[in-house]
């Protein structure tokens, strides 16, 4: 688990001191280490530097050199020099700068050895997903199993290969422009030390503004974009030309008609424990965390059964009774014997939340942030390798509108087919006797599954406070080829919905907020539940399989069901969030809400102050007890802009 930061001019000469400024930008990444290589990719030449201090020396390099390829190195594999990055091919035709794991780089090595290929490092996975490259081209991605990020220079060609792992649990950034094509683990790089301030993409800002998150391609900056998951990117140095291709999707086949539910819970549970191996590969300490839930409780009684000794486990509990789930995670300690670590989030953790914001590279309103936050801080103290139960929900269908939102959604079309509602909604809103709950209801009775989920996980109101904005359709951006490729295979709706939160929260959501966590205090967190295999195992099983008997996620249920009670494995989803309504009531109105209420802070440049505070009384009025995660939002947006100002064009 590493940084990757890279810059290729077409034109122009490259600033060697401002480039390893940027790459050190990722140092938390990568703590233990650092290489880079530049060079004159039209001359075929360049120079490969690790771990040495060159910057006293750089006025006195050539000054011809137009790329930089950067690494900060956070040792998991192969902890010898021998495996620093940017890393090169025998024939010195190809290097590489990789952030991830290929989990099955053993079975790789041995298939590659066959072929004739020699290797210098004892168990680098790096070296092996080099020569994998090397061997079999973009065709390598579909052999690995993993989680990456890495970009691949082949200096014969003058081509530069990027590519993001399936289920986009490690970050990429992009820039392409006439001048430049430059690339990054996280956006910081991308911004900092540059000669020119940054526009806001207002399309990032709606759909933070919607859903609280900014989804792939685009990001919060105009110009730089994301590399989509299970995507690579070849770029043509000579031609100037980038070309993205997606070379992996879940595939929906039916299962077979004569398998039973047990058949399927085989299946599942040999996926996952194969899986959970493979990520138990490790040369330093591994532990977990665990929240009491199903997942998490999975991935630890995997680690056991696997042969692993006593190791810690680690949980977030809330003071709130409603809130705690201590009592299960010391059930599971007790069940499989590890060391459990409980860290208490109270009001205090509260007045932590401008840390919290400086992580992240975007606004993002992750509703248990603080908690993850904290554990990561813990468990850093003595691990570099931590795995998470993330992922087992979208796979196997552990939310319950997966079910319940078709039903309403059919209850809608009916009203749909009567006309009258669906004529008078309409008059309301052209007479502009509109509200929320007046547009939500339209669009419920006129759209799909999609634009069901969509309003249902939407704050599209948010939209009207933007300056100068009318607010957009839900029918917007990349969200529309995913709802054609729905439509052009039929999925039912619990399938669609999934398909849709695969492609779209997971990657968005869950694995940004997992992976600036985990980085930021140098800690690999790995997901057994998100192997690929296990991914394309799952969307090929019924849903009748996957919710049985109107409970959710029944066949990872079924695999506890031997090591619980009852009570413990079909009790109702806690959820892992923060008690944001307990906190905003109990603090104090002028330091939770200090952003918003000061009319000079950037937010207020992209949204009317008046409009706003119209909307929220409660921010001078003080919290009456709703709508607190839409507050929280703001409370983040405005945190975010304040940190980034001066990189922010206003």
């Amino acid at each position: 688990m590493c940084g990757i930061f890279g810059e290729y001019l077409f034109c122009g000469e490259i600033e060697i001191d401002r480039c390893v400024n940027k790459l050190n930008l990722l140092e938390r990444r990568g703590p233990d280490g650092f290489g880079f290589e530049f060079g004159n990719y039209k001359e075929g030449k360049y120079q490969l530097y690790h771990n040495q201090d060159m910057l006293k020396n750089s006025k006195d390099l050539n000054p011809q050199f137009n790329y930089f390829s950067g690494h900060r190195r956070l040792s998991i594999l192969d902890l010898s020099e021998n495996a620093f990055q940017p890393m090169e091919t025998s024939d010195k035709r190809y290097s590489i700068i990789f952030n991830g794991e290929i989990y099955n780089y053993i079975e790789l090595k041995k298939e590659l050895t066959a072929l004739g290929v020699r290797f210098h490092t004892d168990h680098s996975d790096t070296e092996v997903l080099l020569n994998a490259y090397s061997e079999w081209g973009t065709d390598c991605l579909c052999r690995i199993r993993g989680m990456f990020a890495f970009a691949i220079f082949d200096r014969v060609n003058q081509t530069v290969f990027l590519a993001r792992d399936r289920i986009g649990q490690k970050p990429l950034y992009y820039e392409f422009s006439d001048e430049k094509f430059s690339f990054s683990s996280e956006l910081n790089p991308l911004i900092q030390f540059s000669n020119s301030k940054r526009k806001i993409d207002l399309e990032g800002l709606r759909y933070y503004m919607a859903f609280g998150y900014i989804p792939h391609p685009i990001s919060i900056f105009e110009g730089i974009k994301k590399l989509p998951p299970a995507s690579y990117a070849l770029v043509d140095l000579k031609e100037k030309l980038i070309q993205i291709e997606r070379y992996w999707d879940v595939s929906f086949s039916e299962g077979n008609e004569t398998e039973t539910f047990e058949d399927y819970k085989e299946d599942v549970e040999k996926l996952i424990t194969e899986s959970a191996a493979l990520r138990l590969r490790s040369d330093v300490p591994v532990g977990a965390f665990i929240s009491g839930g199903i997942d998490s409780t999975l991935v630890v009684k995997k680690i056991k059964e696997i042969g692993k000794k006593k190791f810690d486990i680690f949980g977030a509990d809330f003071p709130q009774e409603d809130k705690s789930e201590k009592k299960y995670m010391e059930k599971v300690a007790s069940r499989y014997e590890q060391n459990l670590n409980v860290s208490y989030i109270d009001l205090s953790h509260v007045e932590n939340i401008e840390n919290v914001v400086k992580v992240f590279d975007e606004p993002f309103d992750g509703g248990s942030s603080i908690a993850l936050f904290d554990l990561f801080k813990v468990a850093s103290k003595t691990y570099k390798v931590i795995l998470t139960g993330d992922g087992g929900d979208e796979m196997f269908s552990g939310y319950t509108y997966y079910s319940s939102l078709p039903q309403r959604h059919k209850k809608f079309k009916y009203l749909k087919i009567l006309f009258f509602p669906e004529i008078l909604l309409s008059l309301l809103w052209v007479l502009r006797i509109r509200n929320r709950k007046i547009r939500k209801l339209l669009q419920l009775i006129q759209g799909d599954i999609l634009t069901a989920g969509l309003i249902f996980s939407t704050e599209s109101d948010l939209l009207e406070l933007m300056k100068n904005e009318n607010p957009p359709s839900l029918e917007i951006g990349f969200f529309e080829e995913i709802r054609s490729k729905i439509k052009k295979l039929k999925l039912q709706p619990a399938t669609a919905l999934q398909y849709f939160d695969v492609n779209t929260i997971l990657p968005g959501r869950m694995l940004y907020k997992l992976d600036r966590f985990s980085m930021y205090y140098s800690v690999e967190a790995r997901s057994p539940l998100l192997d690929h295999l296990l991914a394309e195992k799952a969307f090929s099983i019924p849903q009748e399989m996957k919710e049985r008997d109107g409970k959710t996620k029944s066949l990872l249920k079924r695999i506890l069901e031997d090591d619980f009670d009852k009570g413990f494995v079909h009790r109702k989803k806690q959820g892992f969030g923060n008690p944001l309504s307990h906190w905003f009531k109990n603090s104090k109105r002028g330091d939770i809400f200090k952003i918003l209420l000061d009319e000079k802070s950037l937010i207020y440049h992209f949204l009317d102050y008046k409009r706003l505070h119209a909307c929220f009384p409660q921010i001078k009025g003080g919290f009456d007890g709703t709508r607190e995660k839409t507050l929280w939002r703001l409370i983040v947006l405005g945190q975010y802009l304040e940190n980034y100002k001066s990189y922010i064009e206003h």
